[in-house]
């Protein structure tokens, strides 16, 4: 009985992601019409780079699994206005406990001219969570 235990735990640790659907993150950018939103996006294992999003276009989608032995992070350096003047360093993602990855988790960043909006997923309307940053 002990042997069997222990081989489902194992089982369980190092097979996590046959059946664990990736975690998204989605950004929105609803600044308006000719105001792009400008975002640099990082976790520990990956960095996306400086890209930038135009008004209304397909929301930008990071997708990733939760790390199993470090608690997964991700940050994003949201910069908007006529010179990138306003901007927020969020953290758009962060998992829970370390052992139990999660699954299928969304978190959904909109940003427009009076904040940045969040929202867990489509069916929950954002609210407003943080107001832009002049630097």
């Amino acid at each position: 009985m002990k042997h069997l235990v222990l081989f489902i735990l194992v089982t369980a640790y190092f097979r996590p992601h046959e059946a664990c659907v990736k975690n998204r993150v989605l950004l929105h950018n609803e600044l308006g019409p000719g105001k792009p939103l400008e975002f640099h996006c990082y976790s520990v294992n990956n960095d996306l780079g400086v890209k930038n999003l135009n008004f209304n276009a397909t929301p930008y989608v990071i997708e990733f699994h939760d790390d199993w032995f470090f608690i997964t992070t991700w940050d994003c350096l949201l910069r908007q206005g006529a010179n990138m003047e306003y901007f927020y360093k969020v953290e758009v993602y962060r998992a829970g406990h370390r052992f139990i990855p999660k699954c299928g988790q969304m978190r959904v960043w909109t940003a427009k001219l009076d904040g940045i909006y969040f929202s867990r997923n489509f069916d929950t309307p954002p609210v407003l969570a943080l107001l832009w940053s002049l630097g």
